[in-house]
């Protein structure tokens, strides 16, 4: 892979030909238009092919995935220009493999909302690892709202990215609430009803952990907020799902305000399988 600067009077077809690359290709891989102009100093990624199929009448990803001994969703991840989509006309080239080994690993998780485009989600499930709908809240009872999360979770399913399912102090008023965290951290009863609620929804939708985002909890519920956690990873991780806790960022361990004094940092970490740090560019 090569990075490219745009230099004056470049064009995608110039610049292509300097890299013995397919325009159009070049073109999709980056998202701009294959004719358009360019912008001096705008950076193009250049990717080199090592393999390729030439798409035949009656050719699906599924038959070509298995004719080379991959997967549907390495031919999506190869294919910016498919959108996530299975369609594909004879004649259309598809990358089976490029020349660069992969340098590394990572792994990417990403939110939606149940309103999220179809065909925007579909683009972006290929590349995700893990797909986290937002979100289901707490009931006034302690068990959890219904979210209408079927078409997150085929996108899931379709595409290979392991759903996780978010559990979040939101209530039936889409907002946070202190009381409602309250509620389960300190009612017995309604934490077990909670619990019992999660451990169905896990079993009935196939997801593959929980993220759980309680925001806005008062100082005297750091303790109770991390022993929940830790509870949630000994229930659940018995069974092979994982539990992380989604928190907000701190400069320091005694940072005040609503948002960050339960938030102790030291004593979820040890309680989770990870964290994430809500930060925003």
């Amino acid at each position: 892979m090569i990075i490219h600067v745009v230099n004056v009077g470049e064009t995608v077809d110039s610049i292509a030909a300097t890299y013995g690359v397919d325009p159009f290709r070049l073109a999709a891989d980056n998202e701009v238009p294959a004719g358009g102009a360019l912008a001096v100093g705008q950076t193009l990624v250049i990717r080199f092919p090592k393999l390729i199929h030439a798409v035949r009448s009656g050719d699906t990803l599924t038959s070509i995935a298995a004719d080379y001994g991959v997967t549907v969703r390495r031919l999506y991840q190869n294919n910016w220009s498919l959108g996530g989509l299975p369609t594909l006309s004879e004649g259309m080239d598809i990358v089976i493999s490029y020349q660069e080994p992969p340098i590394g690993s990572a792994a990417f998780n990403g939110y939606a909302y149940p309103f999220i485009n179809r065909l925007l989600l579909d683009s972006v499930t290929p590349y995700l690892s893990y797909l986290t709908p937002f979100t289901y809240g707490i009931a006034a009872d302690g068990s959890l709202l219904p979210l209408q999360d079927d078409e997150l979770l085929l996108s899931a399913r379709e595409h290979g990215a392991r759903p996780v399912l978010h559990l979040s102090s939101y209530t039936e008023n889409e907002q946070f609430d202190s009381a409602r965290a309250s509620l389960v951290l300190t009612d017995e009863d309604a934490q077990n009803r909670l619990i019992a609620s999660i451990e169905k929804l896990m079993r009935d939708k196939g997801f593959a952990g929980i993220d759980v985002d309680f925001e806005f909890l008062p100082a005297a519920l750091a303790a109770p907020y991390a022993e929940f956690l830790a509870l949630l990873r000994r229930l659940f991780g018995a069974q092979g799902y994982f539990v992380w806790a989604a928190l907000a960022p701190k400069t320091s361990a005694t940072q005040s305000g609503l948002l960050y004094e339960a938030h102790n940092y030291a004593a979820i970490a040890s309680s989770v399988d990870a964290v994430l740090l809500m930060t925003y560019g």
